[in-house]
């Protein structure tokens, strides 16, 4: 079928003159259009996914005109199938790329990252396509540019010879575009300043740190983005680059960091056990008398933290918490291999620090050990071992409740020794719709809201109880093994409930009408022998592991942490994922552009833009180890 519509195609081109020059090279322009447009109309549609007006900005054509060069260039100098082939799988590889995007845009509002693939095996699990909504224009698109590459494969020649014109002319358009490429960046992109208050909003600096992933797109385009993007996520920068002066100017930084002074919360709890329960999508509104009885007490009772929010850096928003939680570092917004965390050293990590008192320490969760490789990576961290829902016995992983199938390997197995256990539930995780859990309780739930309530929050409530099951279970195994006045209980939630899948939704139910704000969870730490407070300072996931560390005096001065000790004068504000902050009275937005700029968010932003690239730096340069070495 195809060769007799090229056939046709040749018949109606004259063999001479122009005709000659269309037969010959229409299929490289057909090529050449087809990714420009597929670039274009992407940003187009998704253009306010930043502030960059990449219409008007010349960087974002130019990358684009590169690769278009360079991709073209390869396609002239393949034989005849073989470059017909190339043709339609480049363009169908940066097609689905595009409908990846688009569909990781509408659930988790950023583009897809290589560095996501960390994330993948966990993320398969619970996969759903109710999660992602992908435009009717964007559909339309890829296909057009499918068929468009389709076309150009068929019209493309099925002989070339091989002339030196041929081979030259190929060659040096693809040199053309990797000179294009490192000139655009050398000329505009290279500038990598992060000190000063605005340095996040310069092009420069943007391209260079390269976490803001919606302006990123809109600032190089679908193929710069696509390869600066698998450049930074696998680590191929510091196979080019010397990283002793990079390690040297960490080291400077936080010599001069300012420390936290002790303080009356210091050493409270100083010998006791403690059991620090991650909460898995537990938001502030589930947390109320019907769906989580036990909970809600606990809280009541407890020293309750009522601004704290749960920033996303990562796409894996309960690995992205575990990793402050447990490191007190922010991960590098583009991600990073997994080998990162599986592989460096980490003196100062909770683990780490509790075990040098002389702790039990080990790690809880349901599921297996695969997922985020928590098996090998906890136990880098320092625990003595992962205990999976298989290893601890859990008759049903999916339920919460059956985690008490571990509280003796929680709790030292009752042989009297100090514990710390870190416990992540599990029964919150979506999708909802269909899970074991909604099966057990949803009409339950349905039956004790009026008829109209939403779908997704009585499915939500339903995940919400089965997690509160677990605490019931707990305390009550924790008197039973009178260990409850020596044990501490401190819960946190890993991010915002965005499995209902609606942030309007999500906004409505928290009366918070913000992307960022809507980041508010709990966090609040039990002991019998406090009083009950509210704390209403504002504090982020990386505080909680330096606040862990003054209440129980533990051996570090956090001096190398992201965050403070909730409980000093230090910190007090929250960094999002786009370097926008909030700390209770300002709220600066990197988006807004009309917002008066005083001295004191000048200076808030330039501390932002040290604080956020020096702690990805611990993380990367492996520093500790770095150091230990030199």
């Amino acid at each position: 079928m195809f060769s007799a519509l090229r056939e046709k195609i040749n018949k109606a081109i004259p063999e001479t003159g122009f005709g000659l020059f269309i037969r010959r090279y229409a299929y490289l322009f057909v090529f050449a259009f087809t990714l420009i447009v597929l670039d274009l109309g992407f940003r187009i549609v998704y253009r306010g996914a930043g502030y960059i007006l990449f219409l008007v900005n010349k960087i974002p054509i130019l990358f684009t005109l590169m690769w278009c060069l360079i991709l073209t260039g390869i396609a002239w100098i393949l034989p005849g199938i073989v470059k017909r082939i190339y043709i339609v799988l480049i363009t169908s590889f940066y097609v689905l790329l595009v409908l990846v995007h688009c569909g990781m845009y509408s659930f988790k509002n950023k583009f897809f990252s290589f560095a996501d693939m960390m994330f993948a095996d966990d993320g398969a699990k619970f996969f759903s396509f109710d999660y992602i909504y992908i435009r009717k224009i964007m559909l339309l698109l890829a296909f057009a540019c499918v068929a468009a590459s389709v076309f150009a494969a068929i019209i493309a020649p099925k002989k070339e010879k091989y002339k030196p014109v041929r081979i030259i002319s190929s060659i040096l358009a693809v040199a053309i575009g990797v000179t294009g490429i490192f000139m655009i960046e050398d000329a505009w992109l290279s500038d990598y300043v992060s000190v000063s208050w605005d340095s996040y909003k310069k092009e420069s600096d943007l391209y260079q740190s390269f976490t803001d992933t919606g302006n990123c797109m809109l600032l190089t385009g679908l193929y710069q983005y696509t390869m600066r993007d698998f450049y930074l996520s696998s680590n191929l920068e510091n196979l080019f680059n010397d990283n002793k002066e990079a390690i040297q100017k960490v080291t400077e930084y936080y010599a001069q960091r300012e420390l936290d002074p002790d303080n009356e919360m210091t050493g409270i709890f100083k010998g006791k056990n403690l059991l620090l329960i991650q909460l898995e999508a537990i938001d502030t509104w589930m947390v109320n008398e019907t769906a989580m009885p036990n909970l809600s007490k606990v809280k009541s009772e407890s020293i309750d933290f009522i601004n704290h929010y749960a920033p996303l850096y990562l796409s894996g928003g309960t690995f992205n918490t575990e990793i402050m939680v447990n490191l007190g570092y922010i991960p590098p917004f583009y991600g990073s291999k997994t080998g990162v965390y599986a592989g460096h050293y980490f003196p100062d990590s909770i683990a780490n620090l509790f075990k040098k008192e002389g702790y039990v320490v080990n790690s809880f969760h349901n599921s297996r050990d695969q997922v985020y490789s928590r098996g090998i990576v906890h136990v880098n961290w320092g625990y003595e071992k992962y205990y999976s829902g298989e290893r601890m016995g859990m008759p049903n992983i999916e339920l919460d409740s059956d985690l008490l199938a571990g509280f003796d390997l929680m709790t030292a197995n009752g042989t009297g020794d100090k514990f710390f256990s870190f416990i992540i539930t599990y029964s919150g995780h979506g999708a909802y719709i269909g899970s074991e859990v909604s099966k057990l309780y949803y009409d339950k739930f349905a039956a004790l809201y009026p008829e109209g309530t939403d779908e997704m929050y009585i499915h939500a409530m339903a995940h919400a109880y089965e997690t509160d099951r677990f605490v019931g279970k707990l305390f009550d195994a924790l008197k039973e093994a009178d260990l409850i006045d020596d044990t501490v209980v401190i819960f946190y939630s890993d991010h915002y409930n965005y499995y209902v899948l609606d942030n309007s939704l999500v906004m409505k139910y928290k009366g918070v009408y913000d992307e960022n704000l809507i980041k508010i969870v709990p966090f609040f730490i039990w002991s019998s022998d406090i009083e009950p407070m509210k704390v209403d300072k504002v504090t982020a996931t990386y505080d909680i592991l330096p606040t862990i560390v003054n209440l129980f005096d533990l051996d570090n001065d956090g001096r190398y942490y992201a965050g403070n000790d909730a409980f000093s004068d230090n910190g007090g504000y929250v960094i999002f994922e786009d370097l926008s902050w909030y700390d209770g009275k300002t709220y600066y937005k990197v988006s807004e552009n009309n917002q008066t700029i005083d001295d004191f968010i000048k200076a808030r932003n330039s501390e932002i833009s040290k604080r956020v690239p020096f702690s990805n730096r611990i993380l990367l340069y492996d520093y500790f180890r770095a150091i230990k070495k030199n």
